[in-house]
């Protein structure tokens, strides 16, 4: 397999998939693009004489029963994950599902075992896990974990004259989104900010505190404006903050993780600054999606770039404002999904942690109806 490329069929040919997978999937040399499949027949037949899809159907069946496809992009809306990939499981097809994973946890449940039975490949759209920022940003936290230290220009007046507390061991993670409710899609209000787009912080959580969540609280709406807070089984906890009233001419996302006298920010994925480890760079930059967008490194190059397009658009009194966009990891994500399915290395997202990430949100959203924490079960993502 390692010598041919890969035959993927996209199901759901949707925004995401039209503007992200597709165009990835075409322009990986180790994929071939063999099946596009939506109910919009004529869109999918345009999608697939642009980017050189061999096949076009409105039924996921025919690219499931097809013995040359080696995985499945599932970008449909949530309705159909259990179901498609209880299929593509029994077909011994790998998939790539958009997030959410699933709508309910019985859903979840049914697509585990299916996964766990069958053995297939899967891999959930946490991208941000593979966004270049936040792999070094993993790799800091990773190393400095196993090693940490007191540096030496700490200010230490007290860890002589008491015991070690349980605290000095916990992750702090805060996660603050700035959106801007104007720019939403009309179905997006329907299913509410949390399960549409928290999903992929509540993800993002998880991994920089690596450790079980146990408790979830919400306050806010389900529409937008909420602060989720998550408590995990160390006592540590993770803090997210979401704006919809924000303006995008200023950075959607700022992660900021502290750990044993560290701090790790990382702004808007095209920035990363640590303080408080020896012999790691204060500043380190990533470029954009698209390096063209910026005339100068990390966040200095989205502000200098916001400043252009307000110019530009109050100029031709276009009200759509686009500044560069950060890499997120969408095409790394799928390469190392693509070499998963090779049998060449783990998924970036399993279908545990998908599920774990999953969990926690359909959690946030009871707990935000209830106006209550409510408490976390392990087994919910990893009972047999």
């Amino acid at each position: 397999m390692s010598e041919r490329a890969l035959n993927v069929g996209v199901v759901g040919c949707g925004m995401m998939a039209a503007g992200t997978h597709i165009p990835l999937i075409a322009a990986n040399a180790g994929l071939k693009l063999r099946w596009l499949c939506d109910l919009d027949v004529p869109r999918a037949k345009g999608l697939a004489d642009r980017h050189g899809a061999a096949h076009v159907t409105a039924d996921y069946r025919d690219v499931l029963n097809d013995p040359a496809v080696d995985f499945v992009v599932l970008a449909t809306t949530h309705s159909l994950r259990g179901e498609f990939i209880q299929a593509a499981a029994r077909k011994g097809k790998g998939v790539y599902v958009e997030k959410p994973m699933g709508s309910t946890p019985a859903e979840i449940a049914g697509i585990l075992k299916a996964v766990r039975q069958s053995g297939i490949p899967l891999c959930v759209g946490h991208n941000r896990r593979s966004a270049p920022a936040v792999r070094a940003a993993m790799d800091v936290l990773d190393r400095w974990r196993a090693h940490p230290q007191i540096v030496p220009w700490r200010l230490d007046r007290n860890s002589h004259l008491r015991p070690p507390l349980a605290e000095e061991e916990q992750t702090l993670a805060l996660l603050r989104v700035n959106d801007d409710i104007l720019t939403w899609k009309p179905w997006a209000f329907g299913e509410g900010i949390i399960l549409g787009e928290m999903t992929h912080f509540l993800d993002l959580a998880n991994l920089f505190v690596a450790r079980v969540p146990r408790r979830v609280m919400t306050m806010g709406s389900a529409t937008t404006n909420a602060t989720i807070l998550v408590q995990y089984d160390d006592g540590s906890l993770a803090t997210i903050v979401q704006s919809g009233l924000g303006t995008l001419d200023y950075p959607k996302e700022l992660f900021e993780i502290t750990h044993k006298g560290a701090m790790i920010a990382l702004d808007h994925l095209v920035e990363m600054r640590v303080m408080g480890i020896p012999n790691v760079p204060f500043r380190s930059t990533f470029p954009p999606r698209e390096p063209r967008d910026f005339d100068a490194p990390g966040i200095e190059g989205f502000y200098r770039a916001a400043e252009r397009t307000i110019a530009e658009r109050l100029k031709t009194g276009s009200n759509e404002l686009f500044i560069g966009m950060p890499d997120k990891g969408h095409a790394r994500h799928l390469d190392l999904f693509a070499r998963c399915v090779r049998g060449e290395g783990p998924s970036p997202c399993s279908a545990e942690e998908g599920a774990k990430a999953t969990i926690l949100t359909l959690k946030a959203m009871e707990s935000c109806k209830l106006g209550r924490p409510v408490d976390v079960s392990e087994g919910e993502w990893l009972a047999e």
